[in-house]
C-alpha cells in the first residue's frame, strides 16, 4: 500500500490564513448588504470612520492615513461618495488648500451598515474563556505594533506606545501597567487598541515600553 505523504504549511501560514478569513468575511459582510446600493467596503470604511469623529468630520488627509490607502485614492472614494450625497466637501475660509469632508445625513444612514459586523465578531469571541481572550488582546498588540513598525499600519493608538503607559509597574499580577493619565492600574484585559485620549510617546521611550511590556509575562 502506497502511503500518502502530507503536506503540512508552516504554522505562521496556517494563522495567517485565519487570520485572512475573518478579515475577509469582515470586509464582504457590508458589501454584501450594501451591494445594491452601490456602496462598495472602502467607501463604507470611510463612512464608518467619519462616524466615529467629532462632528460627523475629517481633513481627506486625515482619511487617507486612518485607511491607510494613497491621497489619490481616497479622493477618488470621496468624490464618489460625494456624487452619491453620502458626503460634501467644504474648503477651509483660511487655508483653501485644507479639504474637510462632511458625513450627510444620508451617508449616516448608509454607514449603519456595518453595525452589525462588530457585534458578530464579539459574539464570536465571547465563545473564547476570560483568559483566552485575554491572550487574544496581547498577541493582537503585538501584531498590529509589528506591522506599524513594517509601515503596513500607519495609525495605531494602543496603549503600549502611549505616554500615559507604564508597563509592569506594579506587582499585581492581574493589573501590572499603570496610566498615568487616568491614574489607575491596568490589565491586558483593559488595554485599548484604539485609545481617543492617545498620545504618542517620543520613539526612544516607546520603544523601551515595548521592550519592557514584552520581555516581562503578561497577565
Amino acid at each position: 500500500m502506497q502511503l500518502i505523504k502530507v503536506e503540512r504549511d508552516p504554522l505562521p501560514g496556517r494563522v495567517v490564513a485565519g487570520l485572512s478569513k475573518i478579515g475577509l468575511a469582515m470586509k464582504s459582510r457590508p458589501w454584501r448588504r450594501q451591494g445594491r446600493q452601490g456602496v462598495g467596503p472602502l467607501q463604507v470604511q470611510v463612512l464608518t470612520f467619519l462616524r466615529s469623529q467629532p462632528n460627523r468630520c475629517a481633513m481627506v488627509s486625515v482619511i487617507a492615513r486612518e485607511l491607510s490607502v494613497k491621497l489619490p485614492t481616497a479622493s477618488e472614494v470621496i468624490r464618489t461618495l460625494e456624487e452619491k450625497k453620502l458626503v460634501r466637501r467644504r474648503r477651509s475660509d483660511t487655508d483653501n488648500r485644507v479639504v474637510t469632508v462632511h458625513l450627510t445625513a444620508k451617508g449616516l444612514k448608509a454607514g449603519e451598515v456595518v453595525t452589525g459586523w462588530p457585534e458578530a465578531l464579539s459574539a464570536a469571541t465571547e465563545q473564547l474563556s476570560n483568559q483566552e481572550q485575554a491572550a487574544l488582546l496581547s498577541i493582537l498588540i503585538k501584531l498590529i505594533h509589528s506591522l506599524q513598525v513594517q509601515g503596513e499600519i500607519s495609525v495605531a493608538r494602543m496603549c503600549v506606545s502611549c505616554q500615559y503607559f507604564r508597563p509592569h509597574a506594579h506587582a499585581n499580577a492581574a493589573q501590572p501597567h499603570h496610566c498615568q493619565l487616568v491614574d489607575a492600574p491596568l490589565g491586558v484585559p483593559t488595554l485599548r487598541l484604539d485609545c481617543p485620549e492617545y498620545v504618542a510617546a517620543p520613539s526612544a521611550e516607546a520603544q523601551v515600553a515595548w521592550e519592557k511590556f514584552t520581555q516581562a509575562k503578561t497577565a
